[in-house]
């Protein structure tokens, strides 16, 4: 499952920091240093099968919406819907919680 994410680490430059084979942590610097994201990912053993789950944190400030890290999270589900076929999408937010299944992604359960 992590090896598929490597074309999306590729285009959204990303620098991977650590890797075992379970787990993935990643650096993007897309808005230089004080923009600096990450992303993790971890494969899940669930009772339906194994589940990719993505996480992206960001130091962007939340009062003005981060909208970069909200692109950046946009371009990631759109890679995952390229590169992930065959994985359902689900998306729960810190801020928001679950969305209805019809909506984004966070979690990519096989």
């Amino acid at each position: 499952m992590l090896r598929a994410l490597e074309p999306m680490l590729r285009d959204l430059n990303a620098e991977i920091d650590h890797r075992t084979p379970a787990h993935l942590g990643a650096l993007l610097k897309q808005g230089g240093e004080s923009q600096r994201m990450q992303l993790f990912a971890d494969v899940q053993s669930k009772p339906s099968g194994k589940a990719l789950e993505l996480v992206l944190i960001s130091r962007e400030s939340m009062g003005l919406k981060a909208p970069q890290t909200l692109r950046v999270f946009e371009r990631l589900v759109e890679l995952c819907q390229q590169h992930l076929q065959g994985m359902t999408l689900t998306f729960r937010s810190d801020r928001d919680g679950p969305l209805p299944p019809s909506s984004g992604a966070d979690a990519m359960d096989r």
